[in-house]
């Protein structure tokens, strides 16, 4: 027998799992605190994650089968050839199992951007992104860079398939304000497929310190996990957790990232709104 210890206890092979962990350590834009090591402290999270959870009756990790596989190796400071590896890697991991849950794990919140390309094109759907966010990043281009951790929702809102909802932002420039009026900032019921994205800085630093850029006057966890629920009774076709600057295991931020993740394959399989199988 191997005593050994995964990420989840019984890994799957990608084409027979349900839900696909991705990570991906890009933070060559990151203009706050390194946010590269987020994969490994949510990971490390999960780990000591009970699969149990009171409120939804349902226990992750024996309903649904895992697999990790594990970090993307990104081109260091290339966001082009970066991208061009998310695209690649997502489009292989749909033709491998097209009812695959993808959930990934940041990184600064450009990933969001590569990942929404390569889903907009395989899912050939308009699809609405929740982004529960503290800042806007919106800005068309940061010190001559049009592609940045603070510009990604900018890029994104040029494809007509995205529509932008966004949650919990409160710092942004007066340049930002023009795109406002392309931006709901309600959870609603939609008939689109929901991609979540969930930057960290959201909360409250009292909540999570460890974030690439903290804002004050944040959510606290228990509005924040009322809002997901709402988000969660649409269908959701993915996840990414961005901005986690921990650096040690089991920090807030890292062990708050790890209970996100739970609670969305939970209750979105509570709910039966998922493209989980």
């Amino acid at each position: 027998m191997l005593y050994t210890k995964k990420t989840f206890e019984y890994e799957e092979r990608l084409n027979e799992a349900d839900i696909a962990l991705l990570g991906i350590p890009w933070d060559c834009t990151e203009t706050g605190s390194p946010v590269r090591f987020g994969p490994v402290f949510i990971r490390e999270a999960i780990k000591n994650l009970p699969g149990w959870d009171p409120e939804l009756r349902i226990n992750i990790f024996e309903k649904f089968r895992f697999a990790d596989l594990g970090d993307l190796e990104i081109v260091h400071s290339n966001w082009n050839l970066t991208g061009k590896r998310i695209k690649d890697t997502i489009k292989e991991m749909f033709q491998e199992n097209p009812g695959i849950f993808p959930v990934f794990l940041g990184g600064d919140h450009l990933i969001t951007l590569g990942i929404l390309d390569s889903l907009s094109e395989i899912l050939k759907k308009k699809i609405t992104v929740i982004d529960f966010d503290a800042h806007r990043d919106l800005a068309s281009e940061w010190l001559g860079e049009p592609y940045n951790h603070l510009t990604w929702a900018y890029h994104l809102l040029q494809n007509r398939n995205i529509e932008l909802v966004q949650i919990g932002c409160r710092s942004w420039s007066r340049e930002e304000e023009r795109a406002f009026s392309r931006i709901k900032n309600r959870i609603e019921k939609t008939k689109n497929p929901v991609y979540i994205t969930v930057d960290m800085d959201v909360f409250d630093p009292r909540f999570a310190p460890e974030v690439g850029t903290p804002e004050p006057l944040g959510m606290n966890a228990q509005d924040f996990f009322a809002l997901l629920k709402q988000a969660c009774r649409n269908r959701v076709v993915g996840l990414d957790i961005v901005e986690c600057a921990s650096d040690r295991p089991n920090t807030q931020t890292a062990v708050l990232a790890a209970n996100i993740f739970k609670k969305v394959i939970g209750g979105t399989a509570a709910l039966g709104k998922s493209s989980l199988k």
